[in-house]
């Protein structure tokens, strides 16, 4: 298992013939494309402890045919995604267990082929939703957009919940360092629920602005992503 740079360690699927490497278009963080999938190198400092890996479990549900349905049934959520997002490796992010995880289309840059957004899902044994969102989120932000060992600012936390016990939670995040290939600015988002003993939570990380905005979903993406998750 090996961390991503995004506050995510991954479990590393079964190893095939590499391809090239992969940046997250915010931080400087390098993972390797294997197969289908997308798993971590270390490049940013490795983090606090690690947890126990989860195996992915997706089937199809019904959703429009241009965008990818996705039923996690270990998080116990489904959600949709646009078509030419790839799934990842699995893993655990602090104390949640990540049982999917997606990255948006790559794209070049300087040599380099990076991504744009990641959104993830998993689950925790606990009562609270709006306190695991906030933790995963700060995780998340934290530690992707550490850059050169300086944090980034994350702005004060957005909470909505609703009275069907559904928590949405967004930070904004803007990083110290940045470049011709790196967006300015970003938002961490979450959607967090009760789903008996544990906590459903799903994470979109989308960076935002910048010379490559294109290669990430749009406002409008963002919120049929976000809009979408619901128990499954």
């Amino acid at each position: 298992m090996s961390y991503s740079g995004l506050g995510v360690y991954q479990q590393q699927p079964p190893k095939r013939p590499s391809r090239a490497p992969l940046w997250i278009a915010l931080a400087v963080v390098a993972v390797l494309l294997v197969g289908g999938g997308v798993t971590a190198l270390v490049v940013l400092k490795s983090g606090d402890g690690q947890a126990a890996p989860t195996a992915a479990s997706t089937t199809s549900t019904e959703a429009e045919p241009d965008w990818q349905p996705v039923d996690d049934e270990k998080a116990g959520l489904s959600y949709e995604l646009p078509p030419s997002w790839e799934a990842s490796g699995t893993g655990s992010s602090g104390r949640v267990k990540l049982s999917t995880t997606y990255v948006s289309r790559p794209f070049q840059c300087q040599g380099r082929s990076m991504i744009q957004a990641q959104a993830m899902a998993g689950s925790l044994v606990h009562d609270d939703p709006e306190q695991v969102a906030a933790e995963l989120v700060d995780r998340i932000a934290a530690g992707g957009y550490t850059v050169n060992g300086a944090p980034p600012e994350i702005g004060e936390p957005r909470v909505e919940s609703g009275d069907d016990g559904v928590v949405r939670l967004s930070v904004e995040v803007t990083p110290k360092s940045a470049s011709a290939c790196y967006a300015p600015k970003a938002t961490v988002s979450a959607v967090a629920m009760r789903d008996g003993s544990e906590v459903a939570v799903f994470v979109l990380n989308v960076a935002e602005g910048g010379p490559h905005v294109a290669e990430g979903p749009s406002d409008e993406d963002v919120r049929r992503i976000l809009g979408s998750v619901r128990q499954s």
